[in-house]
């Protein structure tokens, strides 16, 4: 193994200052509010995914031909499977969101695509955030303090001897 494995110089990376090089061409960085709104419009289809199936799979249990565990687990699945798709879509190819608004992730250096694993790594990191972030603060609130009063559960009716 050579000493400068991995070096920028082995792996053939280049230093383009205003952008990539992809296909010969030099693409300059997309501004901010694009980027922004191409994650929106994305996030609305994963949205609209999600509940495309959740209903789909409620409307089954309705009509009797799926029983309500089933239908119950085909809309909570929904959301992973969809920030998965959206995922693979934005790390191999391009994402509805990025195809709306003209822009494309791309790895600074090399100009390749993000990649499968890290596409979907990232759709679940952010779409995940969110109920994380809720969850901590759900625990942070509900922890019992040093100087609060401790909290029983008891029964409404006394118990008769």
């Amino acid at each position: 193994m050579s000493a400068n494995f991995g070096s920028p110089a082995h792996a053939g990376i280049q230093d383009h200052a205003n952008g990539t090089l992809r296909n010969g061409q030099l693409l300059p960085p997309a501004p901010a509010s694009r980027r922004r709104w191409a994650r929106v419009l994305d996030a609305v289809f994963v949205l609209a995914l999600t509940a495309l199936i959740a209903t789909a799979a409620l409307s089954l249990e309705g009509a009797g031909v799926v029983s309500i565990d089933a239908a119950t687990a085909a809309a909570l699945i929904s959301y992973p499977f969809a920030l998965l798709v959206f995922g693979a879509l934005y790390g191999c190819t391009v994402s509805p969101g990025q195809a709306l608004t003209g822009v494309v992730s791309l790895q600074k250096d090399l100009g390749r695509r993000v990649g499968f694993g890290r596409g979907m790594g990232r759709y679940l990191a952010v779409g995940f955030f969110p109920i994380v972030i809720v969850l901590v603060i759900w625990t942070i609130l509900d922890a019992p303090t040093i100087d609060t009063v401790p909290i029983r559960v008891y029964r409404r009716v006394p118990q008769t001897r």
